[in-house]
């Protein structure tokens, strides 16, 4: 019967290759900025996403969509502005 390894204090950080998915021009662009750095494809797509990953996956080339602005304004939750009401 088989047992749960422990844990290693320190594991071996391999370099790994693996698949993403990204539009032709987008491999395309990639390709030609790895060929003018004088790297291969998976070499400058795994610096790419490691210092997006070390700088904290910031939301790069996306900006948050300002909240919708109701209609008509919130009804006051002043007593003086149902007393007013109420009053005519």
């Amino acid at each position: 019967m088989s047992h749960i390894p422990p844990r290693k204090t320190k594991p071996d950080d391999k370099e790994r290759r693996f698949y993403v998915s990204a539009p032709s021009s987008c491999y395309l662009q990639l390709q030609q900025e790895a060929v003018q750095r004088g790297t291969d494809l998976w070499t400058l797509g795994g610096a790419v996403l490691r210092s997006w990953l070390e700088a904290g996956c910031p939301d790069l080339g996306f900006q948050a969509q300002p909240p919708e602005q109701p209609s008509s304004p919130p009804p006051s939750s002043s007593p003086l502005a149902h007393d007013q009401g109420a009053g005519q």
